[in-house]
């Protein structure tokens, strides 16, 4: 079984957003075309970060 490297597609994601970005304030009608995408991947990012945030564990008051 393979682990999947989150904070690599956590990058990669990024670098695709950026460049989705930058091409939408090039061109009105790019703009228009990136915008479901664009939210998508910054959706998904989302789910990846909080997939590698640590877990809390609530500790009782015995210490245990």
């Amino acid at each position: 079984m393979y682990k999947i490297d989150y904070d690599k597609v956590i990058e990669n994601y990024e670098a695709m957003i950026n460049t989705l970005e930058y091409d939408s304030m090039r061109s009105q009608g790019k703009a228009k075309i990136n915008a479901v995408p664009l939210y998508s991947m910054i959706k998904m990012r989302d789910v990846y970060k909080k997939l590698i945030q640590p877990v809390k564990q609530e500790v009782n008051k015995n210490g245990k």
